[in-house]
């Protein structure tokens, strides 16, 4: 199977996380150590560089104070 993944998906989902950071007020470095990451792993995200494994959605979500599926909403 291949590594290729939805590049719409991805960068809406990666548009979802920077709003809900930048409304609580977190730098991406914050949020990267939140979920024991390193610096660049949000800003791979954000930018749609990254598959995202399910068990990172609920780091992040949990992270952002959210629940995963609000990540979901767009």
């Amino acid at each position: 199977m291949s590594k290729k993944f939805d590049k719409v998906f991805h960068k809406k989902f990666g548009q979802r996380v920077r709003f809900l950071r930048k409304e609580r007020g977190m730098t991406q470095e914050q949020l990267s150590f939140e979920i024991d990451a390193d610096n660049s792993y949000i800003a791979n995200i954000e930018n749609a560089h990254r598959d995202i494994p399910l068990s990172r959605i609920r780091m992040i979500a949990k992270a952002l104070n959210v629940e995963p599926y609000e990540l979901l909403k767009f």
